[in-house]
């Protein structure tokens, strides 16, 4: 019976161990969302400005270019998909990974060529493991993304469009 006890013992500070780690994760991941929010919250004005120019210029402009036109007869589209890196996203990866599935079905289904851009380790291991075609990935800096990251990011989606449009 006594050794039973210590067992029993044993489990339950394991099991309080596990509780005040899984609390302090719990605080870490709110601290960085409340932080997120706040980055993106001041943004917020600055995006705004940046596109009523952009649909101004796009709108009253007279310049014959592919980013400022549409296409009659696409043929070709991409995808990008934005997951985290590690797993500490909850639901989000997962959701975006099946939001892009949805989206590349549905693009495939109107009979466009598809390129995938992937950004963030769980999307990249996702289409690996199912041996689905990847143009491009980026991953590494889905905890702390950078101007520079969105910037190598949108470098190469416009130069694939602009190669396209040629």
């Amino acid at each position: 019976m006594g050794a039973q006890l210590r067992i029993y013992r044993r489990r339950i500070r394991s099991v309080k161990a596990t509780k005040k780690i899984t609390r302090a994760m719990e605080l870490i991941s709110a601290s960085r969302i409340v932080k997120a929010q706040q980055r993106v919250n001041a943004s917020t004005p600055y995006a705004n400005e940046l596109t009523r120019a952009v649909s101004a210029v796009a709108t009253y402009s007279n310049t014959n270019h592919p980013l400022t036109t549409t296409s009659e007869n696409p043929k070709r589209a991409a995808v990008l998909i934005i997951t985290a890196d590690r797993g500490m996203a909850g639901a989000y990866s997962s959701a975006a990974i099946k939001e892009g599935d949805g989206l590349i079905n549905f693009l495939k289904g109107r009979g466009l060529e598809v390129d995938v851009y992937l950004v963030g380790r769980k999307a990249v291991n996702y289409y690996k493991f199912r041996n689905r075609p990847i143009k491009s990935s980026w991953t590494g800096f889905s905890d702390n993304p950078q101007y520079k990251n969105a910037k190598e990011v949108s470098d190469q989606l416009i130069d694939a469009f602009l190669k396209m449009h040629k």
